[in-house]
C-alpha cells in the first residue's frame, strides 16, 4: 500500500473525530463498569457519582438501587425523574453524566502502533476511528483488517483468535487498500463492545499466500514453501513423511475459499499413496492436519 497516503487519510479521519467529539450521552446505552454522576438540580445534597455494579446497578438516596444497564442515559434519567415526582418533589430537574466510560471494550492487535484495550464513549465505533484510537497503523501493515465478533467474554486469548481468524464464523473483512486509497466507505465497518479487532501485517499475510501448513502426526510439522503443483501427498513427505502413529487414510485440508467461508477436505493419503486415490492439489494458505491413531 502506498504508505505516505495511507498516512494522511487516517490524519484525516482522526481530525474528523475530533471535531465531532460532543458525545450523544442521551442515546448511549449504560453498563457494567461505567462510571455515573446523578444531579438534581437545587438538591445538593443528592449529588451521587459511582460505578455500574455487575448487576447493573447504581445506589441513589433513599430509593436504593436503581436498574441503569441497558437503558440509556435519557431513559434513565426520565425514569428517575418521575419517580422523584410521583414520590417526593414537584417539577424535579434531574441531570445524569457519564463520567468515565468503561463498559464497551474493545481489543485493537496486530499491524497498529498502541495495539491494547480501547473503551467506547458511543454505542458503537468504526474500524477507522478504533485503528486512530490505537495510533493509526504501523509501517508493516497489510491489506486486510479483520474485526471478530463477540470476543470479550469468549474465553479465548488475543492469540488465539489473531491465529485462528481465518476459520473463525464470526469474522468481517475490511480491505483497508479499498477504504483508505480508494474511498470506499462501505469497507468501514461498524465495531461493537466486546468485539477482538485484528490488523494483519505485510509478514502475516505474505505467510498466507505462500506457505501451507503440516501438522499432527508427521515428523516435522510446520510451514512449507507454496509451489504451484504442490499436493497433499508432497507436503507430507516435504514435513519429513508420517509418524509412526499417524492416521494416513483421515487427513483433512482446511482451507480459506474467496467469499470468506472455510471448506474442509477429507484426504485419505494412504490410499493415494498406493494409487487408489487421485493426489489433491494444494491452494497457498492450506492446513493439512493429520490426526494421530488410537491404535
Amino acid at each position: 500500500m502506498n504508505r505516505a497516503r495511507l498516512q494522511i487519510a487516517l490524519l484525516f479521519i482522526l481530525l474528523l473525530a475530533g471535531f465531532s467529539r460532543v458525545r450523544a450521552q442521551e442515546d448511549y446505552v449504560i453498563g457494567p463498569g461505567d462510571r455515573i454522576r446523578i444531579d438534581v438540580i437545587g438538591e445538593n445534597g443528592l449529588a451521587t457519582e459511582g460505578v455500574i455494579t455487575p448487576a447493573g446497578t447504581i445506589t441513589f438516596w433513599i430509593l436504593g438501587d436503581l436498574q441503569a444497564a441497558g437503558k440509556t442515559v435519557a431513559e434513565f434519567k426520565s425514569e428517575l425523574t418521575k419517580t422523584l415526582a410521583e414520590k417526593y418533589f414537584q417539577k424535579p430537574v434531574v441531570k445524569a453524566e457519564i463520567l468515565q466510560y468503561h463498559s464497551k471494550e474493545v481489543v485493537v492487535q496486530g499491524a497498529v502502533k498502541t495495539p491494547g484495550s480501547y473503551f467506547l464513549d458511543t454505542n458503537s465505533t468504526t474500524i477507522l476511528k478504533i485503528i486512530s484510537s490505537a495510533g493509526s497503523v504501523s509501517e508493516n501493515v497489510g491489506t486486510y483488517a479483520y474485526i471478530i465478533r463477540g470476543y470479550i467474554g469468549s474465553g479465548k486469548s488475543g492469540k488465539d483468535i489473531a491465529e485462528s481468524i481465518a476459520n473463525d464464523p464470526n469474522r468481517v473483512e475490511v480491505n483497508l487498500k479499498k477504504l483508505l486509497l480508494d474511498g470506499d466507505l462501505r469497507e468501514d465497518q461498524p465495531v461493537y463492545g466486546g468485539d477482538f479487532v485484528f490488523v494483519a501485517s505485510v509478514l502475516s499475510e505474505e505467510l498466507s499466500r505462500n506457505y501451507v501448513w503440516v501438522e499432527g502426526s508427521v515428523k516435522n510439522p510446520g510451514r512449507i514453501p507454496y509451489q504451484p503443483g504442490l499436493t497433499v501427498l508432497s507436503a507430507v513427505i516435504a514435513a519429513g513423511d508420517f509418524s509412526e502413529y499417524a492416521s494416513q487414510n483421515k487427513g483433512v485440508v482446511t482451507r480459506k475459499n474467496p467469499d470468506g467461508t472455510t471448506s474442509r477436505i477429507k484426504v485419505k493419503i494412504k490410499d493415494i499413496r498406493k494409487g487408489k486415490k487421485p493426489d489433491v492439489p494444494l491452494q497457498p494458505g492450506d492446513r493439512l492436519t493429520i490426526p494421530e491413531s488410537f491404535f
